[in-house]
């Protein structure tokens, strides 16, 4: 069927499972298990400013989600026909959109920062399992990244700008979210010392601005470095190498250049019960 989905590895996972104690991984796995739950919750509680959609309503969308943790993997995929209604695609455009920045943004903050890739394409989808070329796709596309960045392919990024025209308020989330960035990729030994030498520019999943009903903003640190360090060594994780030390360089370069995209903080409103739904 054909969906949106995403495809996210958590970095440094070998890390903590080698380091972690007991009580932190069983509390830090416990956030991961409610995800599939919770964090849908969540975004649909956002977008339903006036609390008035029938809870059956809510449950069917959070019914068509197809989820997967294994191990360091994280596969969530949304359902769409472009046979149906136009708010119907549009609305699911949202809500998976919403829900790819709070997964990235969530996983960051809890010291588990993830690298990865949405994309659209016809995917085989069972109760626990998932196959297609475009997750093959998307993988590839992910995994190039020296940093921790989830990036949007570029039939992705069509299909969401196509859908939604150039006038309508809604279409402000995608741009603040959506941040094309210079991302390094190649890795190459250089005197002793690891550096990347190539990089390719991408569209990036921003989720620094992103604010909606009871999701609060993300409060911005002012020393960008210390602060994603302390996430990528979260948890009893290590820097075991130069490679693993230049992707915090490269997720610090990544931030940086979210904030010098002029962006502002926004309070998206997207009003649920206006969506059409099956």
């Amino acid at each position: 069927m054909q969906c949106i989905f995403g495809i996210f590895d958590v970095l440094g996972f070998t890390s903590f499972c080698e380091n972690c104690d007991s009580e932190t991984a069983d509390k830090v796995l416990k956030i991961m298990d409610d995800f599939e739950t919770d964090i849908p919750k969540m975004v649909l509680e956002a977008l339903d400013t006036q609390n008035n959609t029938p809870s059956e309503k809510k449950k069917i969308l959070i019914d068509r989600l197809h989820w997967l943790t294994f191990s360091d993997t994280v596969f969530v995929a949304l359902p769409y026909d472009l046979s149906a209604k136009p708010q119907k695609i549009k609305f699911d455009l949202i809500f998976f959109t919403i829900l790819a920045i709070y997964i990235n943004r969530r996983m960051f903050e809890i010291g588990l920062p993830m690298r990865g890739a949405i994309h659209i394409g016809d995917v085989k989808l069972s109760r626990r399992c998932f196959a297609g070329k475009a997750i093959v796709e998307a993988h590839t596309l992910g995994a190039q990244f020296q940093a921790a960045v989830t990036a949007i392919s570029e039939q992705a990024n069509a299909l969401i700008f196509n859908t939604f025209m150039e006038r309508e308020p809604v279409r402000f989330l995608f741009s603040q979210s959506m941040v094309e960035c210079d991302i390094p990729t190649g890795i190459k030994d250089v005197s002793q010392f690891i550096a990347c030498n190539t990089s390719v520019k991408a569209k990036t999943l921003c989720w620094f601005y992103f604010k909606m009903g009871s999701i609060a903003p993300f409060n911005i640190p002012s020393d960008l470095h210390s602060y994603i360090t302390g996430r990528f060594t979260a948890n009893g994780k290590t820097l075991p190498s130069y490679k693993e030390k230049l992707k915090v360089a490269n997720t610090v370069k990544l931030f940086k250049d979210w904030m010098a995209a002029n962006h502002t903080q926004y309070e998206h409103e997207v009003r649920l019960k206006d969506q059409t739904h099956p």
